[in-house]
């Protein structure tokens, strides 16, 4: 090797480790940043001040998207970090203001969630309740049911369930079971989902069948179309596909995440199976009498309710909420048992029951119609960002 390969070598690795020194130095200014947002937070809480200060947030973006632009460095590029810095911090503070069980102090927590080892519903519990306890000790289940069960029983704290998807809409199995059940909703979890195909095969071209639950195979159906030569089994969870892509033929894979298949030891054949990129399922977190999400979060409020079958009658009852301004983020529908074309209806709202718009918007609902029933007022897990002023400029002038 010459002189000046070898110098540029030298020159590489210094620059590579002077990178990593600049990565640690970033990665202890994150976790600084978050250790201070956290005690902002219980500050904030303390005083009886509200999460989110959206003035504040804007402020935040607009100083460091300044300040970026005086280095060099793309405006978007800025806005985007630090939108996923404070999310972030959002996420820290709504975690210790959310519904909690009341029966005991808890620094594990015991959830049910389906299956075992590698579903998706285990990564979002971990995801969901990490932020909450210092750990989560499983009662994994086969059956959404059977779920509801093991929190009714007292033999889990909290139940986790998937409840709609962004692909697939509303998981109606959940929906039936949560009609049944006097258990609140003390939470939810948006979850990002990338679909793969794993095994023991190192490509595609091997495999012949492939095993998912049923929610992963209808998520990724244009996956298969463009593979006809797969034959698709469904199975009760992601872990029964695991264990037998693990143990089974070597021509046999299973729909599951990246991270499953590193649990598994499995090869990522394939990770472009999920229909969509920007595929999330919206979990729930259940429990028999939680304590209620503080006002002081951004809340969801969930409700079912039934009307009578005259004309009008829905909207006379939803119109309270167009009237206090308040949005409406979910409306589905669900056939009445035993009450052939009558329908009930499933609500998520924004806000939380004891604001006084959302309580005069209620009251409104119970005068109109048959039946309502809530399942408590959480934090809501997804909030839209905020945008800089500048930024709401360009979008009208590109408008106009």
């Amino acid at each position: 090797m010459s002189h000046t390969a070898d110098t540029g070598q030298a020159e590489r690795q210094a620059l590579r480790a002077a990178i990593d020194d600049a990565d640690g130095r970033l990665m202890r200014l994150l976790v600084e940043r978050r250790r201070l947002a956290e005690t902002l937070g219980a500050l904030k809480a303390g005083d009886g001040a509200a999460v989110r200060d959206l003035d504040r947030e804007r402020a935040v973006i607009e100083r460091a998207v300044a300040a970026g632009r005086e280095e060099g460095l793309d405006e978007a590029f800025i806005e985007k970090l630090f939108k996923l810095l404070i999310d972030d911090s959002l996420r820290r503070q709504r975690a210790g203001l959310d519904g909690k069980v009341r029966s005991r102090t808890l620094r594990e927590a015991r959830v049910s969630y389906l299956g075992g080892p590698g579903t998706y519903s285990q990564f979002a519990a971990h995801a969901h309740y990490g932020a909450r306890y210092s750990g989560i000790i499983p009662v994994s289940r086969r059956d959404f049911a059977g779920i509801l069960r093991a929190v009714e029983s007292g033999e889990a704290d909290y139940g986790f369930l998937p409840i709609e998807n962004t692909t697939t809409g509303g998981i109606v199995e959940v929906y039936d079971l949560l009609r049944e059940t006097n258990l609140k909703i003390a939470g939810e979890h948006h979850y990002k989902v990338d679909h793969c195909i794993v095994g023991k095969a190192h490509d595609l071209g091997s495999v012949r069948t492939v095993l998912g639950h049923p929610q992963a195979l209808r998520q990724s159906q244009r996956f298969f179309a463009r593979h006809p030569e797969l034959k698709t089994v469904a199975v009760s969870s992601s872990t029964e596909a695991l264990n037998e892509a693990l143990t089974g033929k070597p021509d046999v894979a299973a729909v599951a995440g990246a991270d499953a298949a590193r649990l598994f030891g499995l090869n990522i054949i394939d990770d472009t199976a999920s229909d969509h990129p920007e595929n999330y399922t919206r979990f729930v977190s259940l429990a028999a009498d939680p304590s209620p999400a503080s006002p002081l979060l951004p809340c969801k409020t969930s409700l079912v309710i039934t009307t009578s079958d005259t004309a009008g009658s829905l909207l006379d009852a939803l119109d309270g909420f167009r009237g206090e301004g308040i949005n409406l983020t979910k409306l589905e529908s669900r056939p009445i048992a035993g009450k052939p074309f009558e329908q009930m209806f499933f609500l998520d709202l924004e806000g939380h029951e004891e604001q006084p718009e959302v309580a005069r918007a209620l009251k409104r609902l119970h005068e109109h119609a048959l039946t309502v029933r809530s399942f408590g007022s959480y934090g809501a897990d997804r909030l839209k960002p905020v945008e800089r002023q500048g930024a709401d400029v360009a979008k009208a002038g590109a408008a106009g």
